[in-house]
């Protein structure tokens, strides 16, 4: 018979399960022979959201991949409801001087051919991001858009942060 109450029995196997679980991603940092492509395939859509999920956590916390993973954050960051705010955060966390350079190409790119529900993914990225000259190019482009729902959402964006890009100027 156990002399511990069931809440003490619950945290302490909760804390075990915590200290195995830094473990465990020490034992991944460390020693997996090739943690990006590891990681890439746990990225890809086909891979299921515990695969999903614990790349992104591993990635908010281990920031060493992220930019060679830079493109496959960014997808899930413009075509994801479900992984949109977490890739935007680790897109976000590269040191600006990085980040920004490494994230144009790959935005300008999509922006040639966004789609209707492209441009306020997009725009929530270069937000968070504070890439404020790409987000000034999404609302140029945009400005006259066909779609009065893209209009809006970029009119929103147009009057909330043009002072950051008129204030770069």
């Amino acid at each position: 018979m156990s002399t511990t109450p069931p809440d003490q029995e619950l945290r302490d196997s909760f804390v075990e399960a915590n200290r195995l679980l830094h473990r465990r991603q020490a034992d991944f940092y460390q020693q997996t022979s090739d943690r990006q492509a590891a990681l890439r395939a746990a990225l890809a859509p086909e891979a299921g959201a515990w695969q999903q999920s614990t790349a992104f956590t591993y990635l908010k916390g281990f920031h060493h991949d992220v930019i060679p993973l830079l493109p496959d954050l960014f997808r899930w960051a413009v075509k994801s409801e479900r992984w949109a705010g977490p890739a935007r955060e680790i897109i976000a966390r590269i040191p600006s001087d990085q980040r920004i350079p490494l994230l144009e190409p790959l935005f300008l790119d999509h922006l040639a051919a966004a789609e209707d529900d492209d441009y306020p993914n997009l725009g929530s990225l270069a937000a968070r991001c504070e890439a404020w000259s790409l987000l000034e190019r999404l609302v140029q482009q945009a400005e006259t858009h066909a779609s009065p729902d893209v209009r809006e959402v970029i009119e929103h964006y147009n009057q909330t942060y043009s002072p950051m890009w008129q204030h770069k100027a």
